[in-house]
């Protein structure tokens, strides 16, 4: 793990107002003891977010440098250039065989997807997921097996660079990083929409590497869904122990937990339709959570504030789930206006609608 990296990632979140003080002088002084970013401190951190609710705070390194600009000058598709299809269709291609079933056999332990079942008749949708590692998009290109899909993610993860060329052909679909960038980006998704394709958000905003637990859903993704008119079709991905070769090598073990498809409730007013579908979303990834491991979803108990302790120390609980200070995901948008999202550090993880650089990227633990 890169400890320069992670103690950056701490740095950042502390000033951006993410985490408090106290919660850093404790994860920085556990580093220092150490001499570097071990696996246990990464995992001790987490579990400290999870008792002090803060279910959206960043989770690993990320970088902005060199990151597409979807202020509305980013060009999203060229539909009359059939170069533009040639390339598109043979890189989405690649991904799905290369990507889905290959990495995601071999490197996730992914191979059969029992659950598909439930996406017979589904044309275009909206498709949601925990987000717990750099390249998990694998295990949505697995999900989803040969169908059309796109998945929506943070500029970041489009470079101007030949990698970034690659991933925007083989369906990366960055979000707007400002308000004049929304009209394209929606053309984008509607132009998925027509064409039969999924569009996977990762609606916890953030990544947190291996955490098997379902965190509090953003309202974007539903929102997106509500107003392209299309199903969400909730998945979760659940940890297995490792045993063998994949313990030896650190590889994990993951079984996709697909749900029902979900529908907008059109009686609601359009105001109150996203938050809805968000809620019924959550529920049904709890009851895959809890088939799965077969035991309650649950969290670890909150952190008690001491007499001695000042509020601001220790945020609460609905003040921090209701923060929408910093939007990093698509999932993070209320409104379709100057949100930018989470997405995958492969073509996940998340930034800011700013010009604040953040930590470099690192190896996941």
């Amino acid at each position: 793990m890169n400890t320069k990296a992670y103690l950056g990632l701490f740095k950042y979140s502390l000033d951006a107002g993410d985490i408090p003080q106290d919660l850093y002088d404790e994860v920085v002084a556990k580093v220092e003891a150490e001499g570097k970013m071990t696996k246990r401190i990464y995992y001790e951190y987490l579990d400290e977010l999870e008792r002090r609710r803060l279910f959206d705070v960043d989770g690993t390194p990320f970088n902005t440098d060199n990151s597409a600009k979807t202020d509305g000058s980013y060009v999203y598709k060229h539909p009359k250039n059939p170069i533009w299809h040639i390339a598109h269709g043979f890189w989405s291609t690649v991904f799905k065989l290369l990507g889905g079933y290959m990495l995601g056999a071999f490197g996730y332990g992914v191979w059969r997807v029992k659950d598909r079942k439930k996406l017979k008749g589904i044309k275009a949708c909206v498709t949601t997921s925990n987000h717990v590692g750099y390249v998990d998009a694998l295990l949505t290109r697995r999900a989803l097996g040969m169908r059309k899909q796109y998945i929506v993610a943070a500029p970041h993860n489009c470079k101007n660079d030949l990698g970034g060329k690659l991933l925007k052909s083989a369906t990366i679909i960055p979000l707007p990083s400002a308000l004049s960038g929304n009209k394209p980006f929606m053309e984008m998704l509607e132009y998925v929409r027509d064409r039969g394709g999924a569009i996977h958000f990762y609606p916890e905003k953030s990544l947190w590497a291996r955490y098997n637990k379902p965190r509090p859903y953003k309202d974007g993704a539903f929102f997106y869904a509500d107003r392209l008119d299309v199903p969400v079709v909730p998945m979760l991905y659940c940890f297995h122990k490792p045993k063998g070769l994949r313990k030896l090598l650190g590889l994990a073990k993951v079984t996709i937990k697909i749900a029902d498809p979900i529908y907008a409730d059109k009686t609601l007013p359009s105001r109150d339709r996203k938050s809805d579908l968000a809620r019924r979303a959550e529920q049904a990834v709890a009851g895959l959570y809890e088939e799965f491991y077969g035991k309650p979803l649950t969290y670890l108990d909150p952190i008690v504030k001491d007499e001695d302790q000042s509020d601001a120390e220790i945020p609460a609980a609905a003040e921090v789930q209701n923060s929408v200070a910093k939007t990093e995901t698509a999932d993070a948008i209320e409104q379709p206006d100057t949100t930018v999202a989470e997405g995958t550090e492969n073509i996940n993880s998340q930034t800011e609608a700013s010009e604040n650089t953040t930590p470099e990227t690192t190896d996941m633990p």
